[in-house]
């Protein structure tokens, strides 16, 4: 089976859809409880997961529309944040049985790779 660029790009479309459904949908009280031990305001919680399942979604569907060099890089850039401000604030992940820091390094990859590989079309 040959494998496309245009299914790379729509599992990571995929990937980054139900990053962005999943989380408000069955695990809000543990989003909000890793959130609040970023040491960041009470206030500020709930807005700022709303806002990270949003910009999720909108990865997602930006990948399906209309993908691009920008959209890499802001992908890139978004996946590098995550994985710092995890792998800082709730270093306990680097010995996860599931290794969620762990797999977003070919995450990374893939997006460097489209980043520095885009054509113009998918």
């Amino acid at each position: 089976m040959k494998v496309s660029r245009r299914m790379v790009e729509l599992s990571l479309a995929a990937l980054w859809l139900w990053s962005g459904l999943q989380p408000p949908l069955t695990a809000w009280s543990e989003s909000i409880a890793m959130l609040a031990r970023l040491g960041l305001p009470q206030a500020a919680l709930v807005p700022l997961f709303l806002l990270s399942c949003a910009l999720d979604v909108a990865y997602a569907v930006w990948i399906a529309w209309r993908p691009g060099v920008l959209a890499w890089r802001l992908q890139a850039l978004t996946v590098l944040f995550y994985s710092v401000a995890v792998a800082v604030a709730l270093p306990e992940n680097w010995l996860h049985p599931f290794a969620p820091l762990v797999k977003n390094l070919p995450i990374l990859a893939m997006l460097l790779w489209l980043g520095a590989n885009w054509e113009g079309k998918s």
